[in-house]
């Protein structure tokens, strides 16, 4: 099986420990490229479509933000965008509460695997949710690891585990890079498992605590590392998820 069995970072024993003022500098310091992606597109477009919204909007929840944050979080930048405060509380209000658990069927909704954001939904024009290691042209890729400060000897090891499908590794091997460390000491299976490993480094644990987590499926270093039937994959973990993603789509309106 391909579905994800590892930490859920559903609960919110966390919650409110992030303030709002902290996205910015996070997103620099402990985010995956993926969100990282995403917190860049948000403040410069002052929006992002479903896909963006569902993937970055469970990923602030799994790191803390409580729902009077979020509300409060996306409410400011979407008016930054023009967009009138009442079309806000009508059309979008609902669908942050509804990811929460508060509304419709009350499911609380997880925060996205690394699984569940390579192999589904992947972007298409204007959107900026997926994986940037899977759905990013190599040559833009590489253009956004040079802004992100990544060594040519660095950038040359990722793309290098990108072109053998290794996505995760690749991930893995940009935490190290950025971190200033050998070997992460972790196998890499979800966002939020990123965000905190960071914090544990830069902070020793003594402001956001750290959650413990169980590998998703372990990736192998890429000499052992066994080709997958991708569209296998996805139809395993396409089953694993029909319960997860029931009826949440149809809240996320562009």
């Amino acid at each position: 099986s391909h579905s994800y069995t590892g930490q859920d970072y559903s609960t919110q024993g966390n919650a409110g420990k992030i303030s709002l003022d902290q996205i910015d500098s996070l997103s620099t310091k402990s985010f995956p490229p993926c969100m990282r992606q995403l917190h860049k597109a948000l403040r410069e477009n002052h929006h992002l479509r479903h896909g963006g919204r569902m993937q970055y909007g469970l990923f602030l929840k799994g790191i803390g933000l409580t729902l009077e944050q979020a509300l409060q979080f996306w409410k400011q930048e979407f008016i930054r965008g023009k967009m009138d405060p009442d079309k806000f509380d009508k059309g979008y209000s609902y669908n942050i509460r509804h990811s929460f658990g508060k509304e419709g069927k009350r499911t609380d909704y997880t925060p996205f695997s690394c699984m569940k954001i390579i192999l589904t939904n992947p972007p298409g024009q204007g959107d900026y949710h997926g994986c940037p290691f899977r759905h990013s042209d190599p040559e833009l890729l590489k253009q956004k690891l040079q802004s992100y400060k990544i060594s040519p000897e660095g950038i040359s090891q990722i793309l290098d585990l990108v072109k053998g499908t290794h996505y995760q590794v690749a991930c893995q091997k940009y935490f190290e890079m950025t971190h200033n460390v050998d070997d992460c000491g972790f196998s890499l299976s979800h966002p939020n498992q990123f965000f905190f490993e960071s914090q544990r480094i830069l902070t020793g644990s003594k402001d956001i605590r750290k959650e413990s987590i169980q590998p998703e499926v372990p990736q192998p270093r890429p000499s052992v590392q066994k080709t997958k039937d991708a569209s296998s994959a996805l139809a395993s973990l396409n089953s694993s998820l029909e319960m997860d993603m029931e009826g949440l789509e149809d809240y996320f309106s562009e």
